[in-house]
């Protein structure tokens, strides 16, 4: 039963009954009514949902289609299914949209500052409506404008497909390009092959990226730092300032580079990319890399994907598309698992799952103790004995690779399908299998971890193992792009045990073997993207664990998330 708010009377009080609305979505929407002098409920209603939304991922919410597309929340983290959906009292679209459009809460024109903004259907809060107008202007703007093009010529022997060597050429001869891909299409070659057409001009470069990790994969990816390359995350490059939105760069103090690359822009929320391009100089060359079938930002917004579905916010002559079809690394089986997942077609994904060799899904309904599934036991203690035997001799490097041969991800955070569980579980199972390994709260010789906090030497995502060094010590080697870094274990006091990670966490990273532990049925986490992410992480080999009901499901199900800039 969700808590509900005790002022919350009549209709308000039906929604949140029926898992519709959560604390925060009532008392900041009856707040901000009351400010305004706008008592209707269903219009506190509408402004409701529009926060629920914005708290949920999307910048605002449909009127015209919200009895038919809004479900109730579950808890998001124990893998709960959604509460039965009792008959709401919607009220009706076009009755619903007048009155809204005629609170006093509700701004009429740009000029006017209410808390909240109705654009057609489209309610919003003000302050996203503006982003996402302000980033809608900008865009269009870049692509108005154009830029010297760099030829480029390519050698014989250069590995790359037409694609890939187009993508080159839009990123040379636009202002604004975006490029899209899943893994292992080539993205990161394809920078490193534009900054060198771009070397004779010796251009003053940033790489970056939403998170720390990624931003500095794309950095070792392109030769590491320079004098004329920085790279760090989005945020340091912005100059954006903890618990605050005020940055180092703006309008008024553009950033001071000639060319800005983004990495894993599909995690990057509305309002940092409005803040991003509100800062460029409208002489600076940007590239935005990212796969949009992936999951989205966890803050509002799927930016990438809006712009890869628009007409109108990337085109000639400044703007340019370009798109990666080939993926390199992992095997066909699971190539063409992921095209059927992308096409939402469950008949083909089960065929191509049913029909592969390195491919298959086991029954798990949540009941069991993950360990006693055999395969989940043999990838385990396969990887944990490797792991252990390269911490043992003091080998940090060897232990990291030997981490990444299998990865167990999950979709939820708690519960028999989360990963606090599958966690536990796999740690004390492998304590009785190996000696001294982790049947107590010390470190020890083979120990994963992963670091969930920034620090001036790690970004939140790294991994580590605990390895024993020749003298009896031990210390945590953390695999970072640019090389290992050893440090003692107490000093990764933020980390913890890597026996499974959130998919969520794994974007931007691949490994030989995964095991994916889908979502019960009903799951709200159960989406297109969400299995996408998960598949596409495995190189070689790939074990589902779930049912087919909740596998269909999943490729039937895409994320929704609403925004005007593709057109809602």
């Amino acid at each position: 039963m969700p808590e509900l708010p005790i002022a919350a009377t009549g209709t308000l009080l039906r929604f949140a009954e029926g898992g519709m609305l959560q604390l925060i979505d009532f008392h900041l929407a009856r707040r901000l009514g009351q400010l305004s002098g706008e008592t209707d409920p269903d219009v506190v209603l509408a402004f409701a949902l529009a926060v629920r939304e914005l708290r949920l991922g999307s910048v605002c919410v449909d009127l015209s289609t919200a009895a038919e597309r809004l479900q109730p929340e579950a808890d998001l983290d124990d893998g709960d299914t959604a509460p039965a959906d009792a008959a709401l009292p919607w009220p009706e679209p076009g009755p619903w949209l007048r009155r809204v459009a005629d609170s006093p809460a509700v701004g009429r024109s740009a000029e006017v500052e209410a808390p909240f903004r109705l654009d057609g259907n489209l309610l919003y809060l003000d302050r996203y409506w503006r982003q996402e107008r302000g980033l809608a202007d900008l865009l269009r703007e870049r692509s108005r404008s154009t830029i010297d093009p760099v030829e480029v010529v390519f050698g014989e022997g250069e590995r790359l497909d037409e694609h890939q060597r187009d993508a080159v050429r839009a990123a040379l001869s636009h202002l604004t390009t975006v490029i899209t891909g899943g893994p292992g299409t080539g993205k990161t070659t394809i920078v490193a092959r534009l900054l060198a057409a771009l070397s004779d001009a010796e251009p003053r470069v940033a790489l970056c990226a939403p998170t720390g990790k990624a931003a500095a994969r794309l950095l070792q990816g392109v030769g590491g730092a320079t004098g004329r390359v920085w790279g760090g995350t989005l945020h340091k490059l912005l100059g954006l300032r903890p618990r605050s939105s005020a940055t180092e760069f703006g309008p008024g103090n553009p950033l001071p580079y000639d060319v800005v690359v983004v990495d894993e822009t599909s995690m990057v929320s509305l309002e940092l990319m409005a803040t991003l391009l509100g800062a460029l100089s409208p002489r600076t060359r940007l590239i935005l890399l990212g796969d949009p079938h992936q999951l989205r930002s966890v803050e509002a917004g799927a930016v990438l994907a809006d712009i890869e579905n628009a007409d109108d916010l990337l085109t000639e002559p400044g703007g340019r598309l370009a798109r990666l079809h080939t993926n390199y690394r992992s095997n066909a089986e699971i190539n063409f698992l992921a095209d059927a997942i992308l096409e939402g077609d469950a008949d083909a994904a089960r065929a191509a799952i049913e029909g592969a060799v390195s491919i298959e899904l086991i029954g798990f309904a949540g009941e069991a103790d993950p360990t006693g599934l055999p395969t989940v036991r043999h990838d385990t203690l396969s990887t944990a004995t490797s792991v252990r035997g390269c911490a043992l001799a003091g080998d940090g490097e060897g232990a990291n690779r030997a981490l990444d041969g299998h990865r167990v991800l999950c979709g939820h955070r708690e519960g028999p399908f989360g990963v606090a569980h599958w966690a536990r579980a796999i740690r004390s199972w492998l304590g009785t299998e190996l000696d001294d390994y982790g049947y107590d709260t010390r470190h020890y010789p083979g120990q994963p971890l992963l670091i969930q906090r920034n620090s001036d030497l790690f970004s939140n995502g790294d991994t580590a193992v605990v390895v024993r060094r020749p003298d009896g010590e031990l210390e945590a080697v953390v695999e970072r792009p640019d090389g290992a870094l050893s440090v003692a274990p107490a000093l990764l006091d933020d980390a913890t045990d890597l026996h499974a990670m959130t998919i969520h966490k794994s974007q931007g990273s691949q490994f030989e073997r995964v095991s994916v532990v889908l979502p019960p049925p009903g799951s709200p986490l159960l989406t297109r993207e969400l299995l996408y992410t998960a598949v596409t992480r495995a190189k070689a080999g790939l074990r589902l664990y779930g049912s087919w009901e909740a596998f269909v499901e999943a490729v039937e199900t895409p994320v929704r998330r609403a925004s005007g800039l593709a057109g809602g």
